[in-house]
């Protein structure tokens, strides 16, 4: 089994990043369920499970040739026990095979070990051989083991030489002829943030990388409905995917709005316009809650109508980074809403958030950071302190179930994904949102046990099971510089009743700055949370004070004059 399949996968299988509403009207696929693998062991039969998402051209394309095909339906017939696992629906299983992309497929033993793991779609003539050798010998492949955990440490930053090497595969990455990074183009918000950051600092070569990507990344949004897409399949930017999960949103939007404010480019603002127009128009649901994706290339599956509290959460995130950049109050509005659904509707009665309605494992930590996430950001964007109490509830949960206390790191789930399955995995995207929004939080309320964690955090971030496992880690970049550098931290003090100090706070929002903390303080309101700063009474009204831990700047009292105040402070912490 190991020699035969070691040669089929090297020479034959087929990449597919890229499924459809999944009809099973009679009865062929089985749930990933404990009941299922107990069935398995009882029978003696393998499960062979498929990994897919609705948006995803080559879960259709694999389930209408593949899985129909009558072929494969009896070389399945007395031996296998076919599952379908929506990845989306589930994120610990999604994120334990996310590296095999979708289409993935999965062969585990009557024992519930696993076999042979698939990358991408499989016509029949290859997946049958596979399926008959695994019944005539079981002997799992044997894969290149990921790189092993390191102990927890106090480690809290990269090498130098680790992040030269981290900055010089993005330089590489880098398509010189093109624009972009790396030959197919994708939406990824990490990257944006690292380059928008780097161009912001004064770095004329990635402002000029960021720009050219930008403006190719143009071609990507949706000329029908203004969705962006996920991934452009061809290097000069000819082939976008019509693919539209919820993360592109939030990251196109965001890289967007920020660019618009840093170039000063009015088509950056109207790409930003037309992304918020499809949030509104094709993913907003009419309580309040957010849609996960929506699909349109191969069968057109149309919109995913599931909600889950991670997209909801990635799109109030989406619609406030809007919001900041251009003050269109009624995105604002939309993101209030939202919140105010996953509270009603996704929020645990003993704390956290779940994924569904009802959730067949979990809870995730997918769900609980990105809605800390976007609390935080609501506290932001609205100087509201109900949503910092939320934000501090909601991580103080995640602190409670999801830190591994062996390696700083956050696992993916407070539950096993089966009772096979029992070691937990560590998805680095959502590590690296973990150590951001912890540090984060931390500066807003002042309590250290929250940077404590995002230390402990960057210190699983820089260990080998992380940066040897992936050379292309801007996010790993974002974190660290984060964590060594205090965020900019500007306050509006006056009434929030009174329309200048909301001018002021208006100006501090729209700069093009994610590590920032924005606070308004309404001094009826009493203390702020961290009242780590003494502000003077300003004689002429609402003033904004732009402040490091050592030091304020002079107040000033014109919207205007606050991007030069806080230019002036950056240039003072060096940032």
């Amino acid at each position: 089994m190991i020699r035969i399949c070691a040669v089929i996968i090297s020479l034959l299988f087929a990449t597919g990043l890229h499924a459809a509403p999944l009809d099973n009207k009679d009865g062929f696929w089985s749930e990933w369920s404990d009941a299922t693998f107990e069935r398995a062991a009882r029978e003696k039969k393998f499960v062979v499970m498929s990994l897919q998402s609705w948006w995803c051209k080559w879960c259709f394309v694999m389930n209408r040739e593949t899985w129909a095909n009558p072929e494969v339906r009896s070389a399945l017939k007395d031996n296998f026990i076919p599952v379908h696992v929506d990845q989306d629906s589930r994120p610990d299983i999604s994120q334990r095979y996310e590296a095999f992309g979708w289409p993935a497929t999965i062969i585990f033993g009557p024992d519930g070990k696993e076999i042979v793991k698939l990358r991408g779609f499989y016509s029949p003539q290859f997946l049958v051989p596979i399926l008959n050798e695994t019944v005539k010998d079981p002997t799992p492949v044997v894969y290149a083991e990921p790189p092993a955990d390191r102990a927890r440490s106090l480690a809290t930053g990269l090498s130098q030489a680790q992040r030269d090497d981290i900055l010089a595969f993005i330089d590489k990455a880098w398509d010189r002829q093109h624009g972009g990074w790396s030959r197919s183009k994708f939406v990824d918000g990490a990257t944006f943030t690292w380059a928008l950051e780097r161009a912001r600092q004064g770095d004329k070569e990635n402002a000029e990388r960021l720009k050219r990507t930008l403006n190719g990344m143009l071609s990507m949004i949706d000329k029908e409905t203004g969705g962006i897409g996920q991934v452009n399949l061809s290097v000069d930017w000819s082939k976008p995917v019509r693919e539209f999960p919820m993360f592109a949103q939030e990251s196109g939007i965001a890289a967007y709005s920020r660019g618009w404010v840093l170039f000063k480019d009015p088509a950056y603002r109207q790409a930003a316009d037309r992304i918020y127009g499809f949030l509104k128009s094709y993913l907003a649901a009419p309580d309040g809650s957010f849609y996960v994706s929506m699909g349109l290339d191969e069968g057109s599956p149309g919109v995913d109508k599931r909600v889950y509290a991670r997209e909801t959460a990635q799109a109030i995130a989406a619609l406030l980074a809007y919001y900041d950049a251009t003050g269109v109050t009624e995105a604002r509005d939309i993101a209030i809403k939202a919140a105010r659904w996953a509270l009603a509707n996704r929020a645990m009665p003993g704390g956290g958030f779940r994924h569904a309605e009802q959730d067949k494992g979990g809870p995730y930590l997918a769900d609980n950071i990105e809605m800390t996430k976007a609390l935080l950001a609501l506290h932001r964007s609205t100087g509201g302190r109900e949503w910092l109490e939320l934000a501090r509830k909601t991580a103080d949960f995640i602190a409670a179930n999801f830190i591994e206390q062996s390696s700083g790191g956050f696992v993916v789930s407070a539950s096993p994904d089966a009772k096979h399955l029992v070691k937990p995995i560590k998805q680095r995207e959502d590590n690296v949102t973990a150590v951001r929004t912890f540090n984060l939080l931390a500066a807003y309320t002042g309590n250290e046990r929250y940077r404590e964690i995002a230390e402990a955090g960057m210190g699983y971030l820089t260990s080998p099971a992380v940066l040897d496992a992936v050379a292309y880690l801007p996010d790993v970049l974002i974190a660290e510089d984060e964590l060594r550098n205090e965020p900019v931290h500007v306050t509006i003090v006056g009434a929030k009743d009174d329309p200048r100090s909301a001018d002021l706070y208006r100006a501090a929002l729209s700069y093009p700055m994610p590590h920032k903390r924005a606070e308004w303080w309404d001094k009826r309101e009493g203390a702020l949370a961290s009242p780590d700063v003494d502000y003077p009474d300003f004689p002429d009204g609402p003033a904004a004070f732009a402040c490091t831990k050592n030091f304020c700047s002079y107040p000033v009292t014109k919207p205007g004059e606050i991007a030069a105040q806080l230019e002036s402070l950056k240039r003072a912490l060096k940032l």
